[in-house]
């Protein structure tokens, strides 16, 4: 009997992790200028910012129910095989709905889908912890209960250069978005039951990266199980941040570039820090 971990493309898995582990993930789809692409597939993240920064105009779509089913049945051959499905919130994306339509239509009680609510790393690092987890043998049962645990003690703290993204995305309030603009604010986002919310609300960029700073600082003397720092279009100024943790720290990280989908929410100037506890 195996037990197969399944994703989507918003984990911002390492390339060496999901080849290592074949670890099959789905992709969600971006539109540019009103045509759609897979990405990582189709489309490239640094191309994709790169027209973002121009004025392209972008949407996201989740993958239909037909993509899952695909790599279900692939991976339930053998009678007594699993798969648990782990994927990015809810309430972010109609992503987990389209694997329950495919797992109903595949075989319901051998798929088992794992709602994150989570991206990017946060979603990664449970999926990296799943997958370790099978491969030692453990249950599916058992292995949901500890992803529970982990969920609980995952914290994503993240900023971006401007919120006009977020706000023509829905992702925040109108309102909130108008306010953070007119006020100079910089606020540090994070991701609450599921959606993204205000963290804390600082009056410029420096006092933002100063808490972001502030963050990473307390997470360190509380015990770190993992971390991980995330880019968009900024990767020299957040992949400068990582370098000086590492030095302060010598506690090994994870950098990785968030694709097209959370980026066109998000803007080309994001940075995000993933801490599991």
């Amino acid at each position: 009997m195996a037990i197969r971990i399944v994703t989507d493309s918003t984990s911002s898995l390492p390339t060496d992790f999901v080849t290592k582990h074949d670890v099959p993930v789905v992709p969600l789809k971006v539109s540019v200028n009103g045509v759609f692409y897979r990405e990582y597939v189709e489309i490239s993240p640094d191309a994709f910012y790169a027209g973002q920064r121009a004025g392209a105009k972008s949407g996201t779509t989740q993958p239909g129910p037909e993509e899952f089913m695909a790599v279900y049945s692939r991976l339930l051959q053998k009678a007594d095989d699993e798969v648990l499905s782990l994927h990015v919130s809810a309430a972010m994306s109609g992503t987990l709905n389209s694997a329950y339509i495919a797992a109903e239509q595949t075989d319901p009680g051998r798929v088992h889908l794992y709602d994150t609510r989570m991206a990017g790393l946060g979603l990664g690092f449970m999926v990296m912890e799943a997958v370790r987890l099978s491969e030692r043998g453990m249950g599916i049962s058992d292995i949901v209960s500890v992803l529970d645990d982990m969920r609980r003690k995952t914290h994503l703290y993240f900023l971006v250069g401007t919120m006009k993204y977020l706000v023509e995305g829905g992702r925040v309030g109108k309102a909130a978005g108008v306010a953070a603009s007119l006020l100079q604010i910089k606020p540090i986002l994070t991701v609450r039951d599921g959606i993204v919310d205000v963290y804390e609300r600082p009056r410029t960029m420096r006092k933002a990266l100063d808490r972001m700073w502030t963050i990473v600082d307390q997470a360190v003397v509380q015990g770190i199980h993992s971390i991980g720092f995330q880019y968009t279009g900024n990767r020299t100024q957040v992949e400068g941040m990582q370098k000086e943790f590492t030095r302060k720290t010598g506690i090994s990280s994870v950098l990785a570039q968030l694709g097209p989908v959370i980026g066109c929410h998000t803007g080309p100037e994001t940075m995000g820090i993933i801490v599991v506890g």
